[in-house]
């Protein structure tokens, strides 16, 4: 590697949080100071799924580990060791738990964005995998570990490049990403405006100005009946419009490799990953086979997010899903923002600690039993008409993002070693943004 540097001679701060007092039964669910934990710390980014807040006196009592623009946090125990990221403006202020390092280089010698990327490169996750898994029962990296990582001694310059050339490509992953949710909770607000709150329906009973298309409006009833919903309409479950788990790889009949999808790569909606297997060396419970339009979601901890749309055909996924089939194309937006709409998830969490047991879960039973109410076709498809288009915009940006995020993987070490330069870079990443 060259030259390096000892990272604790170069940083202002190093060090960990603590779990405030009262624990998790003491976070809020809005609050004046996020506290981040170990599940908001990935490699490729940082995520608010999940993310706590605490009061402020709690964060008074937190404030050495206060956390400031541009800190690098690395988590340090657990499953998740070793995964690094940078947080952004829009989380703070904020403050880390013990399981999360706040490392602040001086900038002057180390940059902060480069130093991220250089803990994310495959030669230091590999480093520091190894040194928390040694002897300890629990992986972990200590203080004087990170203070004695070495780094490339790069000019500050270089560094500040580098660090460049990468953020662009995350910047636009991050940008694709943001598209999504907002195309994502566009969707989503139609399909409560039509099948929960009946919004067109209740328009008509107060004599409102039609609101939706002149085609559309029609399809929708003048009143609600004895259940509350729309007249004609009926009350059903996902299993009236979707097929559970219905096709399965078996011992007799199966491909020689699987593209297999595990539950703990897949996180409230999107599939982080995917691996490509022989048969003999596949998981036994890599078994399902899903199929575009299908969605997959967890029945271990369901309240844990693990859910997804399939866009593409040839994926085998964990026995721990569920599979849901619509039973004709037009439903397949209806059945997946239903069956992860968040007030399903928490009811299916429910469900899951009421059965007990050290792995909470539902039966795939139980996630097609779902209630939806059942419009006409007409409805539905009217429905698949608004929302497909959405949809097919956010599974491209997700599709762009798997592909900058292999550009940006691939130029990581390369960059890092000194075996690509700078410029040659920039024109890579040029043609992918």
């Amino acid at each position: 590697m060259g030259e390096t540097l000892r990272l604790g001679d170069f940083c202002s701060k190093i060090g960990s949080g603590a779990t405030p007092r009262g624990g998790k039964d003491s976070y809020l669910e809005i609050g004046p100071f996020a506290l981040i934990r170990s599940q908001n710390v990935y490699n490729h980014g940082f995520e608010r799924t999940g993310l706590a807040y605490i009061s402020e006196n709690q964060a008074n009592a937190l404030s050495n580990v206060e956390v400031q623009t541009g800190d690098v946090l690395l988590n340090i125990t657990g499953d998740s060791v070793a995964r690094a990221c940078q947080v952004t403006d829009d989380v703070l202020p904020a403050r880390v738990n013990q399981h999360v390092a706040i490392i602040r280089p001086d900038g002057q010698n180390v940059d902060a964005r480069f130093l991220r990327y250089y803990l994310v490169s495959p030669t230091m996750q590999a480093e520091m995998l190894a040194l928390a898994s040694a002897g300890a029962t629990r992986p972990a990296l200590t203080k004087g570990m990170i203070e004695n990582f070495r780094i490339p001694a790069f000019s500050i310059q270089k560094q500040r490049a580098i660090a460049g050339v990468l953020s662009a490509l995350d910047d636009k992953i991050e940008l694709n990403r943001r598209t999504g949710a907002t195309l994502e909770a566009m969707a989503r607000a139609i399909f409560r405006d039509w099948f929960v709150d009946f919004g067109p329906t209740r328009a008509k009973m107060q004599g409102r100005e039609p609101y939706l298309a002149p085609d559309l409006w029609p399809l929708f009833p003048a009143s609600l009946d004895d259940q509350g919903i729309p007249e004609g309409w009926e009350m059903g479950t996902l299993g009236d419009v979707a097929d559970t788990n219905a096709a399965s790889w078996t011992a007799r009949s199966h491909p020689d490799e699987v593209e297999y999808v595990d539950l703990s790569k897949t996180k409230w909606g999107t599939i982080e990953s995917t691996a490509k297997l022989p048969w003999e060396k596949a998981p036994s419970r890599a078994r399902r086979i899903a199929r575009a339009g299908d969605t997959i979601i967890g029945t271990t901890r369901p309240g844990n997010g693990s859910f997804a749309y399939i866009s593409r055909d040839g994926l085998t996924v964990s026995t721990g899903f569920a599979v849901l089939t619509p039973k004709r194309p037009e439903f397949r937006d209806f059945v997946y923002i239903a069956a992860t709409d968040p007030e399903n998830i928490r009811r299916l969490a429910n469900l899951a600690d009421g059965h007990g047991g050290a792995y909470p879960a539902v039966r795939p039973a139980e996630v097609s039993d779902t209630p939806v109410v059942i419009p006409p076709d007409e409805v539905i498809d009217a429905f698949a008409k608004a929302v497909s288009p959405l949809r097919a915009r956010i599974e491209f940006n997700k599709t762009e993002n798997e592909t900058l995020a292999q550009t940006r993987d691939l130029l990581l070490p390369r960059l890092m070693s000194g075996e690509i330069r700078v410029a040659e870079a920039e024109k890579i990443v040029e043609g992918e943004v």
